[in-house]
């Protein structure tokens, strides 16, 4: 059994990915007040391109991130890496809350709101890599499913809190209000949150087999440069892996804005629609995760894969109809679907790469995938929406992403090396 010790561990990696993956979606969720405040344009959809574009920015950064932070993790330690990702996240989250707008500033206000999207990017990118590959060492082996879709699950969490706070101030605030301050208030609770992360990362202590190699002089001086010569296969697989997960992320995050924006559905329906999403994502994340450990994560990974192309049709099909119930079953069915993948991938990734070479690897591999197949959705998808004028757009990059998924599950190696 796992030890309290390991537990806190987990506590402590799960609260941390909450807190900052809160800080990095809610711009997602509301922009189109951003949108508003910063590229003001007579025609609606082309403001909001050009926000999912900024949106965008910040998840091609991430691969940065990655490469900086895991390299930072190979070298001088899981730890170190784990802490300045939060702290990053949490400056760069508060400036954009106090960011003046167009209106204020000019041109000057949206490339600034680029600049600090884009440390935003650079920050998670480290993150969530970051506190996989920390707690994947401290965890024993026969439990390290379960754990890891655990922090995979507070980190979705960590959406569903902030499509909760949309819901609240959509229901407490008027359009008008949201539009001129309203939006700024979930990054400024965002700063805080991360505040007190960055604090208690501060008293973790380092993983026992980064402190083996390290006694041992195992460490690797350029990780980067030796995982593209070592482990090819190995960043390819882990590529894919996370295309399907990305692009589902991605899709509740842009919910609100295809449902109000596309579908026509009221305001406060899709911001409920995505809060219930990420709820019932997180939610069975530990559920398959600790399945994982007992029957392996190929068989958890080709199904989830399978289901969700096949059911996913029909959900789609039916959200069109435009009926309130079907926002419900649409929510809590792709959630349980999805959570089969999410909630192995991750622990799949780390298990791909050698103790040397996992901070980078996992870094490198798990944010290509969410820049390309997450944060290029929401714009790829309004734009193919706006030149073929068709609502099922959306499945079809997620389709897409679930093929890619389900091929890369075909190549995964069943544990990783030790060092």
């Amino acid at each position: 059994m796992m030890s309290t010790q390991h537990k806190k561990i987990i506590l402590l990696s799960s609260i941390g990915g909450a807190l900052e993956f809160f800080d990095f979606t809610i711009y997602a969720l509301f922009a189109t007040y951003i949108s508003q405040a910063f590229f003001p344009h007579n025609d609606a959809l082309v403001s909001l391109l050009k926000t999912f574009g900024v949106f965008a920015l910040g998840y091609l950064a991430r691969p940065l991130g990655g490469i900086v932070f895991g390299h930072f993790g190979d070298k001088k330690g899981r730890r170190y890496a784990f802490t300045l990702s939060v702290l990053f996240m949490a400056v760069s989250t508060l400036l954009i809350g106090l960011l003046p707008t167009y209106q204020t500033w000019g041109s000057f206000a949206p490339l600034l709101l680029i600049l600090l999207r884009l440390l935003q990017g650079f920050s998670v990118g480290g993150e969530i890599p970051a506190a996989t590959v920390f707690t994947f060492e401290h965890v024993p082996e026969l439990y390290r499913g379960v754990a890891i879709a655990t922090i995979f699950m507070c980190i979705t969490l960590g959406n569903a809190i902030a499509g909760g706070l949309g819901l609240i101030l959509s229901k407490t605030l008027s359009h008008q209000t949201m539009a001129m301050w309203g939006w700024r208030i979930p990054f400024i609770v965002g700063f805080f949150l991360g505040i007190i992360s960055y604090i208690l990362r501060k008293k973790a202590l380092e993983t026992p087999i980064f402190q083996e190699m390290e006694q041992r002089h195992l460490l690797v001086k350029i990780p980067l440069a030796t995982i593209l010569k070592q482990a090819k296969q190995s960043i390819i697989v882990s590529f894919f892996l996370t295309a399907l997960s990305a692009t589902t992320v991605f899709l509740f995050l842009y919910l609100p804005t295809y449902l109000t924006k596309i579908l026509n559905y009221h305001v406060t329906s899709s911001y409920l629609m995505s809060t219930i999403s990420f709820i019932v994502l997180a939610v069975f994340g530990p559920l398959f995760g600790w399945l994982s450990d007992k029957i392996g994560r190929r068989k958890l990974l080709i199904p989830g894969c399978l289901l969700s192309i096949i059911i996913g049709f029909i959900l789609f099909k039916l959200l069109i109809i435009h009926n309130q119930w079907i926002v419900w079953l649409f929510g809590i069915v792709m959630g349980i679907l999805v959570a089969m993948v999410n909630g192995v991938y991750a622990t799949t990734i780390c298990e791909q790469f050698p103790s040397k070479l996992r901070a980078s690897g996992m870094g490198l591999s798990y944010n290509l995938g969410f820049a390309l197949f997450g944060g290029l959705a929401p714009l790829v998808i309004t734009l193919l929406i706006k030149t073929s004028h068709d609502n099922l757009v959306p499945y079809y990059f997620f389709i897409s992403c679930s093929v890619l998924t389900l091929l890369a599950s075909f190549f995964i190696k069943k544990k990783s090396g030790v060092v």
